[in-house]
Protein backbone atom coordinates (compact mmCIF):
# COMPACT_ATOMS: atom_id res chain seq x y z
CA UNK A 1 0.00 0.00 0.00
CA UNK A 2 2.96 2.67 0.80
CA UNK A 3 4.45 1.25 -2.33
CA UNK A 4 1.56 2.15 -4.26
CA UNK A 5 1.13 5.77 -2.65
CA UNK A 6 5.02 6.50 -3.34
CA UNK A 7 4.38 5.78 -7.32
CA UNK A 8 1.42 7.60 -7.30
CA UNK A 9 2.62 10.76 -6.04
CA UNK A 10 6.49 10.23 -7.40
CA UNK A 11 5.82 11.68 -11.30
CA UNK A 12 6.04 8.25 -12.77
CA UNK A 13 2.52 7.27 -12.25
CA UNK A 14 1.25 7.29 -15.91
CA UNK A 15 -2.35 7.93 -14.84
CA UNK A 16 -1.16 10.91 -12.23
CA UNK A 17 0.90 12.49 -15.27
CA UNK A 18 -1.83 12.06 -17.71
CA UNK A 19 -4.40 13.58 -15.17
CA UNK A 20 -2.22 16.20 -13.98
CA UNK A 21 -1.50 17.53 -17.71
CA UNK A 22 -5.00 17.71 -18.34
CA UNK A 23 -6.02 19.68 -15.24
CA UNK A 24 -3.17 22.31 -15.69
CA UNK A 25 -3.30 22.28 -19.23
CA UNK A 26 -7.24 22.96 -19.49
CA UNK A 27 -6.95 25.59 -16.22
CA UNK A 28 -5.03 28.07 -17.54
CA UNK A 29 -6.81 28.12 -21.08
CA UNK A 30 -10.22 28.70 -18.99
CA UNK A 31 -8.47 31.75 -17.58
CA UNK A 32 -8.48 33.87 -21.32
CA UNK A 33 -10.32 31.66 -24.00
CA UNK A 34 -14.05 31.72 -23.04
CA UNK A 35 -14.04 35.26 -22.60
CA UNK A 36 -11.55 36.58 -25.23
CA UNK A 37 -13.85 37.10 -28.33
CA UNK A 38 -16.04 39.00 -25.88
CA UNK A 39 -12.92 41.27 -24.73
CA UNK A 40 -12.80 41.75 -28.70
CA UNK A 41 -16.06 42.80 -28.91
CA UNK A 42 -15.33 45.38 -25.63
CA UNK A 43 -12.98 46.81 -28.02
CA UNK A 44 -15.44 48.15 -30.05
CA UNK A 45 -14.64 45.12 -33.00
CA UNK A 46 -18.07 43.60 -34.50
CA UNK A 47 -18.89 40.11 -35.09
CA UNK A 48 -18.00 39.85 -38.59
CA UNK A 49 -14.27 41.20 -37.71
CA UNK A 50 -14.62 38.55 -35.04
CA UNK A 51 -15.60 36.30 -37.40
CA UNK A 52 -12.46 37.21 -39.74
CA UNK A 53 -10.42 36.27 -36.58
CA UNK A 54 -11.43 32.90 -36.54
CA UNK A 55 -11.40 32.50 -40.13
CA UNK A 56 -7.77 33.78 -40.29
CA UNK A 57 -6.69 31.60 -37.24
CA UNK A 58 -7.66 28.32 -38.50
CA UNK A 59 -5.06 28.27 -41.04
CA UNK A 60 -2.33 27.50 -38.75
CA UNK A 61 -4.09 24.22 -37.48
CA UNK A 62 -4.59 23.60 -41.04
CA UNK A 63 -1.39 24.07 -41.87
CA UNK A 64 1.02 23.99 -38.68
CA UNK A 65 -0.09 21.49 -36.61
CA UNK A 66 -0.32 18.34 -39.24
CA UNK A 67 3.66 19.70 -39.89
CA UNK A 68 4.51 20.19 -36.42
CA UNK A 69 2.85 16.97 -35.44
CA UNK A 70 4.33 15.21 -38.46
CA UNK A 71 8.00 15.60 -37.03
CA UNK A 72 7.00 15.29 -33.69
CA UNK A 73 6.56 11.74 -35.38
CA UNK A 74 9.18 11.63 -37.57
CA UNK A 75 11.99 12.18 -35.17
CA UNK A 76 10.98 11.28 -32.13
CA UNK A 77 10.57 14.51 -30.46
CA UNK A 78 6.92 14.16 -29.43
CA UNK A 79 7.45 15.54 -26.07
CA UNK A 80 9.84 18.60 -26.86
CA UNK A 81 7.72 19.92 -29.91
CA UNK A 82 5.36 20.06 -26.91
CA UNK A 83 7.33 21.47 -24.31
CA UNK A 84 8.56 24.22 -27.24
CA UNK A 85 4.65 25.10 -28.48
CA UNK A 86 3.53 25.53 -25.14
CA UNK A 87 6.36 28.06 -23.92
CA UNK A 88 6.22 29.91 -27.44
CA UNK A 89 2.38 29.72 -26.09
CA UNK A 90 2.95 30.95 -23.13
CA UNK A 91 4.93 34.24 -24.63
CA UNK A 92 1.56 34.97 -26.92
CA UNK A 93 -0.54 35.27 -24.62
CA UNK A 94 1.40 37.67 -22.87
CA UNK A 95 1.73 39.83 -25.99
CA UNK A 96 -1.89 39.97 -26.70
CA UNK A 97 -2.95 42.33 -23.55
CA UNK A 98 -1.30 44.68 -25.98
CA UNK A 99 -2.82 45.31 -29.30
CA UNK A 100 -6.10 47.29 -29.25
CA UNK A 101 -7.52 47.22 -32.83
CA UNK A 102 -8.74 45.28 -35.14
CA UNK A 103 -5.43 45.20 -37.39
CA UNK A 104 -3.03 44.99 -34.22
CA UNK A 105 -4.80 42.21 -32.80
CA UNK A 106 -4.91 40.06 -36.17
CA UNK A 107 -1.34 38.89 -36.53
CA UNK A 108 -1.10 38.29 -32.87
CA UNK A 109 -3.79 36.37 -32.96
CA UNK A 110 -2.86 34.39 -36.12
CA UNK A 111 1.35 34.26 -34.29
CA UNK A 112 -0.50 32.34 -31.16
CA UNK A 113 -2.54 30.34 -32.83
CA UNK A 114 0.45 29.01 -34.84
CA UNK A 115 2.42 28.30 -31.41
CA UNK A 116 -0.78 26.65 -30.18
CA UNK A 117 -2.47 24.35 -32.61
CA UNK A 118 0.31 21.40 -32.01
CA UNK A 119 -0.64 21.27 -28.26
CA UNK A 120 -3.48 19.47 -28.27
CA UNK A 121 -2.98 16.72 -30.71
CA UNK A 122 0.73 15.81 -29.62
CA UNK A 123 -0.48 15.47 -26.06
CA UNK A 124 -3.58 13.41 -26.88
CA UNK A 125 -1.41 11.11 -29.19
CA UNK A 126 1.11 11.11 -25.95
CA UNK A 127 -1.87 10.33 -23.65
CA UNK A 128 -3.54 7.80 -25.59
CA UNK A 129 -1.24 5.87 -25.75
CA UNK A 130 -0.43 5.55 -22.71
CA UNK A 131 -3.21 5.15 -21.20
CA UNK A 132 -3.49 2.09 -23.84
CA UNK A 133 0.14 0.58 -23.15
CA UNK A 134 -0.83 0.77 -19.57
CA UNK A 135 -4.24 -0.62 -19.94
CA UNK A 136 -6.00 2.82 -18.00
CA UNK A 137 -9.01 4.57 -19.11
CA UNK A 138 -8.18 8.04 -21.34
CA UNK A 139 -11.69 9.27 -20.92
CA UNK A 140 -10.76 9.63 -16.75
CA UNK A 141 -7.11 10.98 -17.38
CA UNK A 142 -9.05 13.86 -19.49
CA UNK A 143 -11.55 14.32 -17.38
CA UNK A 144 -9.20 16.30 -14.89
CA UNK A 145 -8.74 18.73 -18.12
CA UNK A 146 -12.56 19.08 -17.74
CA UNK A 147 -13.12 19.51 -14.18
CA UNK A 148 -10.41 22.10 -14.52
CA UNK A 149 -11.23 24.16 -17.67
CA UNK A 150 -14.97 24.38 -15.28
CA UNK A 151 -13.75 25.67 -12.22
CA UNK A 152 -11.86 27.76 -13.51
CA UNK A 153 -14.22 29.70 -16.52
CA UNK A 154 -16.25 29.96 -13.40
CA UNK A 155 -14.14 31.68 -11.21
CA UNK A 156 -12.65 33.54 -13.53
CA UNK A 157 -15.91 34.40 -14.84
CA UNK A 158 -16.79 35.96 -11.57
CA UNK A 159 -13.66 37.78 -10.97
CA UNK A 160 -13.55 39.71 -14.68
CA UNK A 161 -17.08 40.46 -13.84
CA UNK A 162 -15.58 42.35 -11.00
CA UNK A 163 -12.23 43.31 -12.02
CA UNK A 164 -12.75 43.61 -16.07
CA UNK A 165 -10.26 42.02 -18.21
CA UNK A 166 -7.01 44.24 -16.85
CA UNK A 167 -4.98 40.65 -15.02
CA UNK A 168 -6.50 38.18 -17.72
CA UNK A 169 -3.55 37.20 -20.14
CA UNK A 170 -0.78 38.05 -16.86
CA UNK A 171 -3.28 35.70 -14.59
CA UNK A 172 -3.17 33.09 -17.63
CA UNK A 173 0.62 32.89 -18.22
CA UNK A 174 1.28 32.35 -14.59
CA UNK A 175 -1.58 29.37 -14.24
CA UNK A 176 0.71 27.90 -17.62
CA UNK A 177 3.65 27.37 -16.22
CA UNK A 178 3.11 23.88 -14.36
CA UNK A 179 1.46 22.56 -17.82
CA UNK A 180 4.69 23.01 -19.14
CA UNK A 181 6.70 21.28 -16.24
CA UNK A 182 4.18 18.35 -16.13
CA UNK A 183 4.64 17.97 -20.16
CA UNK A 184 8.14 17.04 -19.41
CA UNK A 185 6.76 13.85 -17.49
CA UNK A 186 4.92 12.62 -20.04
CA UNK A 187 5.84 8.95 -22.02
CA UNK A 188 7.17 9.64 -25.61
CA UNK A 189 5.90 6.39 -26.36
CA UNK A 190 7.47 3.69 -29.47
CA UNK A 191 9.18 5.29 -32.37
CA UNK A 192 9.10 3.12 -35.68
CA UNK A 193 12.41 2.63 -37.55
CA UNK A 194 12.89 5.00 -40.40
CA UNK A 195 13.25 2.06 -43.06
CA UNK A 196 10.26 0.54 -41.83
CA UNK A 197 7.74 3.30 -41.14
CA UNK A 198 4.28 3.17 -43.76
CA UNK A 199 3.54 6.71 -45.74
CA UNK A 200 1.36 8.88 -44.36
CA UNK A 201 -1.10 8.86 -47.37
CA UNK A 202 -2.16 5.57 -45.45
CA UNK A 203 -4.26 7.40 -43.31
CA UNK A 204 -6.18 8.56 -46.06
CA UNK A 205 -7.28 5.06 -47.39
CA UNK A 206 -9.08 4.10 -44.21
CA UNK A 207 -12.70 4.66 -45.02
CA UNK A 208 -12.91 4.57 -40.85
CA UNK A 209 -10.00 7.12 -40.76
CA UNK A 210 -11.41 9.11 -43.42
CA UNK A 211 -15.08 9.17 -42.11
CA UNK A 212 -13.43 10.45 -38.54
CA UNK A 213 -12.03 13.43 -40.48
CA UNK A 214 -15.23 14.75 -42.40
CA UNK A 215 -16.79 14.02 -38.85
CA UNK A 216 -14.44 16.65 -36.87
CA UNK A 217 -14.77 19.27 -39.87
CA UNK A 218 -18.91 19.24 -39.53
CA UNK A 219 -18.73 19.38 -35.82
CA UNK A 220 -16.08 21.79 -35.38
CA UNK A 221 -18.46 24.31 -37.59
CA UNK A 222 -21.18 23.20 -35.51
CA UNK A 223 -19.34 23.14 -31.63
CA UNK A 224 -17.14 26.33 -32.07
CA UNK A 225 -20.18 28.28 -33.35
CA UNK A 226 -21.30 28.24 -29.97
CA UNK A 227 -17.83 28.79 -28.86
CA UNK A 228 -16.87 31.96 -30.95
CA UNK A 229 -20.27 33.75 -30.59
CA UNK A 230 -21.75 31.87 -27.63
CA UNK A 231 -21.01 34.74 -25.26
CA UNK A 232 -21.98 37.19 -27.14
CA UNK A 233 -25.48 35.84 -27.82
CA UNK A 234 -25.34 35.51 -24.05
CA UNK A 235 -24.83 39.14 -23.60
CA UNK A 236 -27.63 40.07 -26.31
CA UNK A 237 -29.87 38.18 -24.16
CA UNK A 238 -29.12 40.15 -21.20
CA UNK A 239 -25.92 37.89 -19.99
CA UNK A 240 -22.91 38.90 -18.02
CA UNK A 241 -19.54 37.52 -17.28
CA UNK A 242 -20.65 35.34 -14.41
CA UNK A 243 -23.65 33.73 -16.85
CA UNK A 244 -20.81 33.60 -19.68
CA UNK A 245 -18.55 31.52 -17.19
CA UNK A 246 -21.55 29.16 -15.93
CA UNK A 247 -22.46 28.12 -19.87
CA UNK A 248 -19.07 27.39 -20.33
CA UNK A 249 -17.81 26.19 -17.08
CA UNK A 250 -20.93 24.06 -16.40
CA UNK A 251 -20.80 22.40 -19.52
CA UNK A 252 -17.27 21.42 -18.71
CA UNK A 253 -18.02 20.46 -15.56
CA UNK A 254 -20.71 18.02 -16.53
CA UNK A 255 -17.99 16.32 -19.07
CA UNK A 256 -16.33 15.08 -16.09
CA UNK A 257 -18.74 12.12 -15.19
CA UNK A 258 -19.27 11.50 -18.32
CA UNK A 259 -15.91 11.30 -19.32
CA UNK A 260 -15.17 8.91 -15.81
CA UNK A 261 -17.63 6.44 -17.57
CA UNK A 262 -16.73 6.74 -20.89
CA UNK A 263 -14.81 3.11 -21.05
CA UNK A 264 -17.71 1.38 -19.18
CA UNK A 265 -20.30 3.32 -22.22
CA UNK A 266 -17.72 2.59 -25.12
CA UNK A 267 -17.37 -1.17 -23.51
CA UNK A 268 -21.11 -1.72 -23.48
CA UNK A 269 -22.31 0.08 -27.03
CA UNK A 270 -18.75 -0.24 -29.35
CA UNK A 271 -16.67 2.30 -29.97
CA UNK A 272 -18.66 2.88 -33.26
CA UNK A 273 -22.54 3.10 -30.99
CA UNK A 274 -21.12 5.23 -28.79
CA UNK A 275 -19.70 8.03 -31.28
CA UNK A 276 -23.35 8.34 -32.93
CA UNK A 277 -24.75 8.50 -29.45
CA UNK A 278 -22.85 11.51 -29.05
CA UNK A 279 -22.87 13.34 -32.06
CA UNK A 280 -26.85 12.58 -31.96
CA UNK A 281 -26.80 14.52 -28.34
CA UNK A 282 -24.70 17.68 -29.81
CA UNK A 283 -26.93 17.83 -32.54
CA UNK A 284 -29.63 17.84 -30.45
CA UNK A 285 -27.66 20.86 -27.70
CA UNK A 286 -27.33 22.73 -30.93
CA UNK A 287 -31.00 22.88 -31.76
CA UNK A 288 -31.07 24.19 -28.61
CA UNK A 289 -28.93 26.99 -28.84
CA UNK A 290 -31.53 27.83 -31.69
CA UNK A 291 -34.67 27.77 -29.61
CA UNK A 292 -32.96 29.59 -26.58
CA UNK A 293 -34.68 32.81 -25.60
CA UNK A 294 -32.83 33.74 -21.92
CA UNK A 295 -29.40 32.91 -20.77
CA UNK A 296 -30.75 30.31 -18.65
CA UNK A 297 -31.71 28.29 -21.73
CA UNK A 298 -28.36 28.89 -22.94
CA UNK A 299 -26.85 27.81 -20.09
CA UNK A 300 -29.15 24.24 -20.62
CA UNK A 301 -28.15 23.70 -23.84
CA UNK A 302 -24.60 24.20 -22.99
CA UNK A 303 -25.22 21.59 -20.11
CA UNK A 304 -26.58 19.29 -22.99
CA UNK A 305 -23.63 19.86 -24.79
CA UNK A 306 -21.22 18.97 -22.54
CA UNK A 307 -22.64 15.33 -22.04
CA UNK A 308 -22.27 15.40 -25.86
CA UNK A 309 -18.69 16.54 -26.11
CA UNK A 310 -17.50 14.49 -23.44
CA UNK A 311 -18.61 11.14 -25.36
CA UNK A 312 -17.35 12.63 -28.53
CA UNK A 313 -14.14 13.24 -27.83
CA UNK A 314 -13.05 10.41 -25.74
CA UNK A 315 -14.48 8.00 -28.42
CA UNK A 316 -12.74 9.80 -31.27
CA UNK A 317 -9.08 10.15 -29.40
CA UNK A 318 -9.86 6.05 -28.81
CA UNK A 319 -10.49 5.58 -32.73
CA UNK A 320 -8.26 7.31 -34.24
CA UNK A 321 -5.50 6.11 -31.89
CA UNK A 322 -6.39 2.49 -32.60
CA UNK A 323 -6.51 2.84 -36.05
CA UNK A 324 -3.40 4.19 -37.04
CA UNK A 325 0.12 3.20 -36.92
CA UNK A 326 2.64 4.13 -34.22
CA UNK A 327 4.69 6.36 -36.33
CA UNK A 328 1.88 8.66 -37.16
CA UNK A 329 -0.49 8.84 -34.09
CA UNK A 330 0.29 12.59 -33.37
CA UNK A 331 -0.48 12.56 -37.10
CA UNK A 332 -3.45 11.44 -37.44
CA UNK A 333 -4.61 13.33 -34.32
CA UNK A 334 -3.43 16.26 -35.64
CA UNK A 335 -5.17 15.91 -39.27
CA UNK A 336 -8.69 15.10 -37.64
CA UNK A 337 -7.74 18.82 -35.15
CA UNK A 338 -7.20 20.37 -38.42
CA UNK A 339 -10.35 19.25 -39.79
CA UNK A 340 -11.98 20.56 -36.48
CA UNK A 341 -10.26 23.83 -35.29
CA UNK A 342 -8.59 24.38 -39.08
CA UNK A 343 -10.71 23.72 -42.01
CA UNK A 344 -14.31 24.01 -40.48
CA UNK A 345 -13.93 27.73 -39.02
CA UNK A 346 -11.98 28.42 -42.38
CA UNK A 347 -14.69 27.79 -44.53
CA UNK A 348 -17.61 28.57 -42.17
CA UNK A 349 -16.56 31.50 -39.60
CA UNK A 350 -16.70 34.43 -41.40
CA UNK A 351 -19.93 32.83 -43.29
CA UNK A 352 -21.24 32.29 -39.58
CA UNK A 353 -20.37 35.73 -38.85
CA UNK A 354 -22.37 37.26 -41.03
CA UNK A 355 -25.64 35.67 -40.42
CA UNK A 356 -25.09 36.02 -36.64
CA UNK A 357 -25.14 39.91 -37.68
CA UNK A 358 -27.57 40.09 -40.36
CA UNK A 359 -30.40 37.30 -39.14
CA UNK A 360 -29.50 36.63 -35.22
CA UNK A 361 -28.09 33.35 -33.58
CA UNK A 362 -30.92 31.65 -33.62
CA UNK A 363 -30.52 31.66 -37.56
CA UNK A 364 -26.53 30.89 -37.08
CA UNK A 365 -27.56 28.07 -34.54
CA UNK A 366 -30.36 26.22 -37.03
CA UNK A 367 -27.46 25.95 -39.55
CA UNK A 368 -25.20 24.90 -37.11
CA UNK A 369 -27.52 21.98 -36.83
CA UNK A 370 -27.75 21.16 -40.23
CA UNK A 371 -24.30 20.27 -40.11
CA UNK A 372 -24.59 18.66 -36.97
CA UNK A 373 -27.17 16.52 -38.76
CA UNK A 374 -25.25 15.21 -41.41
CA UNK A 375 -22.46 14.16 -39.15
CA UNK A 376 -25.21 12.03 -37.23
CA UNK A 377 -26.28 10.86 -41.00
CA UNK A 378 -22.43 10.44 -41.85
CA UNK A 379 -21.43 8.05 -38.87
CA UNK A 380 -24.61 6.00 -39.73
CA UNK A 381 -23.87 5.25 -42.75
CA UNK A 382 -20.08 4.50 -41.78
CA UNK A 383 -21.51 2.21 -39.34
CA UNK A 384 -23.78 -0.14 -41.85
CA UNK A 385 -21.03 0.20 -44.84
CA UNK A 386 -19.15 -1.25 -41.13
CA UNK A 387 -16.00 0.82 -42.43
CA UNK A 388 -14.84 0.62 -39.00
CA UNK A 389 -13.69 -2.97 -39.11
CA UNK A 390 -10.52 -3.35 -37.73
CA UNK A 391 -7.82 -2.67 -39.63
CA UNK A 392 -6.37 -6.12 -40.16
CA UNK A 393 -9.74 -7.24 -41.61
CA UNK A 394 -10.09 -4.63 -43.74
CA UNK A 395 -6.44 -5.38 -45.30
CA UNK A 396 -7.10 -9.08 -45.02
CA UNK A 397 -10.26 -8.45 -47.24
CA UNK A 398 -8.62 -6.23 -49.27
Amino acid sequence: MIARSRLLFSGTNPFMIGSLFYLFYWAFIAVYDPYLNVYFSELGLTAFQIGLIVTVVPLTSLIWSPFVSAMADRHGKRIQYLQWSLMAWVVMIGVMALPKTFWSILPLVFLMALVRSPTSPISDSLIASMASRHGLSFGRMRMWGSAGFALVSILCGILWTQMGYGPMFATAMLMALPAIFVSGKLESGPTANPQERGPVKELLRDPGMVTLFVISFLMGAALLSTYIFGGIYMRQMGGNEFMMGLMFGLSALVEVPVMHFSGNIINRLTSTHTMALSLAILALSIFGFALASSPEMLIMAGLLKGVGFALYFVTLVRLLDERAPDEWKSTAQAISGACFVGLSPLVTSALFGYIFDTWGGDALYMAATLMAGTAVLLMGLAIFKNWFAPVQERKQAT
